[in-house]
Parts: C-alpha cells; structure tokens; sequence
C-alpha cells in the first residue's frame, strides 16, 4: 500500500467535456480525501486503432496504490482492451477497485445514470412542444446504450410508435449526423417532428448538415442533445440538452472506493438538481443565465495558450535537435506549453525495460542531466512529497514504435490539453529522428532506449532493407522508405522529398541530409537539389547549353556547371 494515498486511474483518452467530466470528479473527490490521483491514458491517433498506446497501461504497478478505478465507459470504441485490462486487474490487483460503468468480472461498479435523464428531453419533447414522430440518433447496434432504452419506454408510455424505424444507429461520430441530414432531405426517410441524438456534438453536426441542406431547425424539425458540452453553446444556434454530470459519477465512485480502503460505508455524496437546459434548437431558447465573465475567461485563455504554441516555433526547433542533452534542455526550455502543470518528465525506455532513463523532472534534475530509475515508479520517491496532487502518464509513440512515456503533475484538477498530446507525440517523433542520425554512436543510442525484445529482430531486419525518411504528410509525421525518394529539393528556407506521389516538406537541413546520405548513392547537382542517383536515368542538353538530370518519373533537373562532370561519372556507375 502506498505510504501517502493514492489512486491509479485507467482511462481511455481524454477528447470531450464528457470523458473528462469523470477524472475531473475523481480528482475533486481523491484530493478531498487526501489522495493523489495517477491517471494513465492513451493518446489514440485514430477512434477505432491504438497504434499501441494501450501498452502505456502496463506500466501500472498496482501494489503501489491504495485503490484503482477503471473508466470502462472511455472504452467505448475500444472494446477489445476492457477483457485484458480486467483480467489484470483480476490477477494481480491486491488492492480495491471500483469500475466506472459494466463489468462481468469485477464486483464494484459505479453506472452513470443516463436513462432517466434521456427520458426528460423525450418527455419535454412530447408534453412541451408536441412532437409524435421522434427520431433517437446515434449509438452501436451491438452495445447496450441506456440513452436508448430510456427513449424506447417513453414512446412506448406515451403510446408512441417505436421500432427500428424511430431507434437509427451509426455510432456516436459525427457521420451519422450527416447521413441522416441528407437522407431526411433527400426523401428516404419520413421526415420526423423531431431527432434526439445521444450527444451534443452530432446534434450540433446534424444541425449543421440540415441547414446545408436547407432545413431550419427549429421551423422544420426541432433537434436535442445530450451531455451539455461546448458544442450546446455554441454561437450559431444554442442546443437543448441535459447535463450527463459524468463528474458527480466519478466522485461517487472515489467515495465507493475510500469506503472500501477504510472498511467503512461509503460517504452519501448529494447530486446537484438537474434540468432539461432549453437552448434555441428546440424554439424554447435558452433559458438560463450563463456565466458569460466563465466562458470568456476560458475562451481566453484557449487562445493564448494557441498563441504560445504558434509563436513558440516548436516543430521547427524541436526537430533540429542533434542530441539527447539538447532534447532535455528543449522540453526544459518549452514545458511552458503545457498550461497549468507543475512538473514534466519524459522517461525514454521500451516496453519491458526494467530501466527508465529520465531527461528532465523538475525540482529533482536542476540542470536536465539524466538519472536512472525504475520505469514502474513513475516518480522517485523523493518527489513523493510536494504539491503535486494529480499526475497524468501519457505514452510516447509513434508510427507504432514506444520511446517511452510523459508524466505531467498539476497542482489541482486538470485534464491535460491538446498542446500536451501534441507534445508528446513531437517528442516521439524527434527520438525516431535521433536514432537515425545517431546509429553510427552505439553509446548515444543506447541512451534513448533499447529496443525492445520482440521487436529486435524486426528492427534490424528493416535497417537492412530500407532506410526510411520522416515526412510531413497531412499534418502529421509519415515514414518514407528512402528509396522512393526521387530527390531533396531546398526552397524558400524550406526543404522537401520528392516522391511520385508529390512533395513533402522535412525538417531536416539539404546539408544534413548530405552528410546523413553520403553512402546511400545521393548526389547534391547544384546547391538546391540532392538528387537518387538509383533514380536518374539520364541526362540531356537544354537549350541554354546546360545539363539536364532525366529522373525515373521524367522530371528534368538542372546540374550546375560544376557537378557535370561527377554527374556523369556517378551516372554510369549507377
């Protein structure tokens, strides 16, 4: 059992006031009972794929923490880690665990009471404005939704038609919204009196899609929603909507939880009083005061931290980076990005290292030089004491590679933002660019982390078969065989691969790139061109006299006066 009171939480991925409702509860709550909270979270690159993020979830030591609560309602599009997450925890948890939604294994679940809030909107639909011919949308066909039982019995007690015509799934993603709009519109579906949706943002999609399609909402069909998120207050046309109140589910299930470390009852937590909120989607308009100082506040301090980002020119610094001392004193120098935190580490290691090496804690390494420590304990005990009261651990990964893991500490209750995944994930990305310039130094890469063992093999197989090259690719990072590059191309202060496919920008220099790729048969033919010698063909006269490099895709390039000669040379030897 821990000596100062803590709580690991598992969770899916933090992306909406509706998931993070249920850590901020458990932070309130944990921290009024004198815990601190440890939260481990994936950074999904996608909805329906983990790229291995879950792995994060394995760095848990559970005899470190007095209690564990499993989110399993985060799970939702991620089905398929709940079975071996509760099996972990079954096997080898010691200490009490309360799950935040179903579970067949585990005893102790706390379920968000989502039916008999549901069934008020359907209710202030029928005795409010009248409606007969309601549509529910949203959810899977193969996932039990409260929200969508609460809908069915309300119909059904109000002698309203229900069937699979009335109950539309699509998942709880915006596509849905969107093929209902034009559905209604198009005629293949009745169009109904009204759509309840089982959140805010696909009824603010479906809003959206509707007005595209020249239905007005409210006059042609009135539309509710469901979480009060952002999206209900939005600056077009405010949305009716109930408050899931997801943080009063997860300070009750602190409170289940504390219960059962103390072997007492639980507290009896009060739940505020909630209401159907009127908003302009539905004709009532909203009828409640709103904290307009609250919102402008945050509003605020959104755009400045947007406006730190921007300015700080992280990419282009980060990616210039040539050793592991300057990547420490980086995110020593750019943690300010991460609003609201107290203290960042990065931790590079792999999956079963049993060692972590740590770059930089604050107040622990003054100066960003390195320690080692086991990667389970997150934190050296030395820093168990302090203000620290909520730690988030997020996993470095990219392209399905693990580099290791960021532990961020907040003073009070926080979900960590967006800067901060987008901060993990550039770091990720800016190892794997380490590694490739440091592979000839075997001591400088021992240091960003051995591989690990079942990929070992798979690595080296790759070094012999390819070399690759990291490109920017629909805003995101993509690694590129090098043998598909036609040539490097310097312009602008920028530099960009040529592919058949079209141009990419790096972020490496054309001089780096030289020396990198003087033994990958690549050839500078002017100061702006770095050229595949494997993918020249030819070359020609122009009419100005001057040598012309034909490319395997038939692109001619100019060779400046003085690399003729070596051009000609290299091109037969090719």
């Amino acid at each position: 059992m821990s000596l100062h009171g803590s709580i690991a939480i598992i969770f899916s991925d933090f992306k909406n006031d509706y998931n993070d409702g249920y850590v901020l509860g458990i932070q309130k709550q944990a921290n009024t009972y004198g815990y601190r909270t440890f939260t481990f979270s994936m950074l999904q690159a996608s909805e329906l794929y983990t790229n291995e993020e879950d792995w994060v979830f394995q760095l848990i030591d559970y005899d470190k923490y007095d209690g564990v609560i499993f989110v399993e309602h985060t799970f939702s599009t991620h089905k398929n880690l709940i079975p071996p997450i509760e099996e972990s925890l079954r096997k080898y948890c010691r200490c009490p665990v309360v799950v935040i939604g179903d579970s067949q294994t585990l005893p102790n679940v706390v379920r968000l009471d989502n039916k008999e809030r549901f069934e008020r909107v359907a209710e202030h639909l029928i005795e409010v404005h009248g409606c007969r011919n309601i549509y529910c949308l949203g959810g899977d066909k193969n996932i039990a939704d409260e929200r969508l039982e609460g809908f069915t019995e309300v119909m059904k007690r109000h002698g309203l038609p229900c069937g699979e015509s009335n109950v539309l799934y699509g998942g709880y993603w915006i596509p849905c919204a969107e093929a209902l709009a034009k559905d209604i519109a198009y005629g293949a579906v009745e169009k109904p009196d009204a759509v309840m949706c089982v959140n805010d943002e696909i009824a603010y999609a479906l809003i959206k899609q509707l007005f595209f399609f020249g239905l007005r909402v409210p006059e042609d069909l009135l539309v509710t929603g469901y979480d009060n998120s952002s999206h209900a207050s939005n600056g077009a046309l405010t949305i009716t909507t109930f408050p899931a109140d997801t943080q009063y589910c997860g300070c009750r299930a602190v409170a289940l939880l504390h219960s059962l470390i103390k072997g007492c009852a639980p507290e009896q937590l009060k739940p505020k009083p909630q209401s159907v909120i009127t908003g302009e989607s539905c004709g009532c308009g909203r009828k409640r005061m709103l904290n307009i100082r609250a919102k402008l506040d945050a509003l605020q301090k959104e755009e400045t931290a947007n406006m730190e980002f921007r300015n700080s020119r992280f990419e282009e610094k980060l990616y210039k980076v040539t050793s592991q001392k300057e990547l420490s004193l980086f995110i020593k120098n750019h943690k300010y990005l991460i609003r609201d935190q107290i203290s960042v580490s990065v931790n590079l290691m792999q999956r079963n290292a049993e060692q972590a090496t740590c770059i930089y804690l604050k107040d622990f390494l003054i100066n960003g030089e390195t320690a080692t420590f086991c990667a389970t304990d997150i934190y050296p005990e030395v820093f168990s004491f302090g203000t620290i009261k909520n730690i988030h651990v997020v996993p470095l990964v990219f392209d399905k590679m693990i580099y290791g893991f960021m532990t961020i500490g907040y003073g009070e209750q926080n979900v960590y933002t967006n800067h901060a995944k987008v901060f993990a994930n550039r770091i990720a990305i800016s190892i794997e660019m380490l590694r490739v310039r440091l592979r000839d130094d075997p001591d400088e890469c021992v240091k960003l982390g051995e591989p690990k063992p079942e990929c070992v093999s798979r690595a080296v197989e790759a070094k012999k078969t390819s070399a690759t090259i990291l490109v920017i690719r629909n805003g995101s990072m993509t690694k590129v065989p090098l043998e598909n590059v036609l040539y490097f191309e310097a312009y602008e202060k920028r530099v960009f691969a040529a592919l058949k496919t079209g141009k990419y920008e790096i972020k490496q220099r054309l001089f780096e790139l030289e020396e990198l790729l003087e033994d990958k048969n690549f050839f500078r033919i002017s100061r702006f061109v770095l050229v595949n010698m494997d993918k020249a063909v030819g070359y020609k006269i122009g009419f100005d006299r001057g040598l012309l490099a034909v490319m395997a895709n038939k692109e001619e390039l100019r060779v400046s006066r003085m690399h003729c000669e070596e051009f000609k040379k290299r091109l037969e030897r090719t």
